[in-house]
This record gives structure tokens, C-alpha cells and sequence, in this order.
């Protein structure tokens, strides 16, 4: 599970907490608080990071790191496996490496 920055919790929270109340009540508040959600969002826009940027980024510096720090094979495949299972790989990527 991912750890959500308060930024984030606190929009996803107020979004689902306005459509969970269907009816005027609720469009009236997100009139109001629309230009606060609408910032909220930007700055969530602004802190994303494409993960498949990041997975680029891990899988170069793993490939120099086995280069300068040779190990068995099933180490290396252990590795790959653990990275894979906390999703920090693609399983098509720790296969391509593999």
C-alpha cells in the first residue's frame, strides 16, 4: 500500500465527500469550494511524478549497479522479483532484465 501525501488525501477525501451528497446542497458547496479544489488539483498536477519515468530512472541505475557489482544469477533474479512484488518494476521489464 502507497502512502498518500496530505495534499492528495485531503482532495480525494473532500471530492468523494461532495458527490456522495447528490443534490443542490452539494453543488452549492462545491461552488464555493471549487477554486480551493481546483488549486488542490493543480498542485497535485504539479508534485505527480509518471511512474514510468521513475521505472526508467530504477531499471538504468540497477543495470550500471549489477554492472559494477556483479552478482549470482539467482541473487540478481531475487531481486528483480522482490522490486516486481513491491511494484516498483513492471513483471515486463524485470523479465526483459532477467
Amino acid at each position: 500500500m502507497r502512502a498518500l501525501n496530505s495534499l492528495t488525501q485531503n482532495l480525494i477525501e473532500s471530492l468523494t465527500q461532495l458527490l456522495e451528497q447528490p443534490g443542490e446542497d452539494a453543488l452549492q458547496t462545491l461552488e464555493v469550494c471549487a477554486p480551493v479544489l481546483i488549486e488542490q488539483l493543480q498542485q497535485v498536477l504539479v508534485r505527480a511524478v509518471d511512474r514510468r519515468d521513475i521505472e526508467s530512472q530504477l531499471q538504468a541505475v540497477l543495470a550500471n549497479w549489477l554492472r559494477q557489482h556483479p552478482q549470482p544469477e539467482s541473487a540478481e533474479t531475487a531481486l528483480l522479483e522482490a522490486l516486481r512484488k513491491q511494484a516498483l518494476l513492471s513483471s515486463k521489464s524485470a523479465e526483459a532484465r532477467a
